[in-house]
């Protein structure tokens, strides 16, 4: 997906500018993992009932363990992750024993923040490419826009090289790795096969 702020002039070898806000470091440190966590989901084709289902389970499986993580304090994106993870088991129609998060070391409330309030826009996304009455659950909510541009406001106004944000750009790499392993927990397998591509939907897991 293309990056809004991209100079689409720049040679496309070009050296990145070093970031100044936390809030352009939070996307260059943990664009790589993004990015791999988006092609390991957009190959789901959310339009057949078992791929979205499994699609659901990933989610619920990480945003469970982004919460014990976090402790449920994930700043302004707090009320996002409660209600996810509400819809979530409601969509997965599961006993909440059958579906336990990995264990995770602590993790800093802003780096859930920034993959929780990233990850409903996402789902939003997503939702265009559903039929309508298909678009429920987590691809019926609205994204928390007043939510997602408060916290980037606070993030424009950090340095990057404050030792506090060090440790956010860490705990956000660790938290979209989070979902990795979800993902290799109900997938099982890296790769899909070439017939689940067929028809996939574009997938986008957080911005």
């Amino acid at each position: 997906m293309l990056d809004k702020q991209e100079d689409l002039a720049a040679p496309r070898n070009a050296p990145r500018p070093r970031p100044t806000t936390l809030r352009d470091a939070l996307k260059h440190s943990t664009d790589e993992r993004h990015q791999a966590l988006d092609a390991r989901l957009s190959a789901l084709n959310l339009l057949k009932p078992e791929r979205r289902a499994e699609f659901c389970r990933i989610q619920l499986l990480g945003f469970r363990s982004l919460r014990a993580a976090c402790a449920g304090d994930a700043a302004e994106g707090s009320a996002v992750l409660h209600r996810q993870i509400d819809v979530l088991e409601a969509e997965c129609g599961v006993e909440p024993e059958l579906c336990n998060p990995t264990p995770v070391a602590c993790l800093h409330p802003d780096a859930v923040a920034y993959v929780t309030l990233g990850a409903q826009m996402g789902n939003a996304m997503m939702r265009r490419a559903l039929p309508e009455d298909q678009q429920t659950g987590p691809f019926g909510l609205e994204p928390d826009m007043a939510a997602w541009r408060a916290f980037c406001e606070r993030m424009r106004s950090i340095d990057p090289d404050e030792a506090q944000a060090h440790s956010i750009l860490r705990d956000a790499r660790d938290a979209f790795s989070v979902f990795l392993a979800a993902a290799d927990e109900v997938l099982g397998q890296p790769f899909p096969t070439e017939a689940e591509t067929e028809a996939a939907l574009p997938v986008q897991a957080a911005s």
